[in-house]
């Protein structure tokens, strides 16, 4: 097995510049992994990038647009990425959220910019969050 997906991987491959970015939360699961970003570092214009491990490193996939931090949803979910779904959202004041996906439930950190990810190898519907 190798490493997790880290914020210094989506610094260091990402393409961003490392003065404005913000990484505010990554997650991974075996190849997947999943990062919301904050390119301007001003929580104005937030992406969300999928990644892969290919050839002994992280490499960056694709990266779609999710909006503004202060208008990021409880969850967002995010879709499929090879064979893994994905999921990120905010959540402020809380220190984890609690996501149901493939039958099973997963308690997921929420990072210190109130926003957290999730990213899980498998073939259930869309990941949800409990209450």
């Amino acid at each position: 097995m190798h490493q997790a997906l880290t914020p210094h991987d989506v610094l260091a491959s990402g393409g961003w510049h490392p003065r404005y970015v913000r990484v505010l939360a990554v997650a991974s699961d075996g190849d997947y992994g999943v990062a919301v970003v904050d390119g301007n570092g001003d929580g104005a214009e937030l992406e969300q990038e999928a990644w892969l491990w290919d050839d002994g490193r992280w490499t960056p996939g694709s990266s779609s647009g999710t909006g503004q931090l202060d208008t990021l949803g409880t969850i967002q979910t995010g879709g499929e990425y090879g064979d893994a779904s994905f999921a990120f959202g905010r959540a402020p004041g809380r220190a984890a959220v609690t996501i149901c996906f493939d039958g099973q439930t997963f308690e997921v950190p929420v990072g210190p910019h109130d926003v957290w990810a999730f990213i899980k190898a498998g073939t259930g519907p869309a990941p949800t969050l409990t209450t």
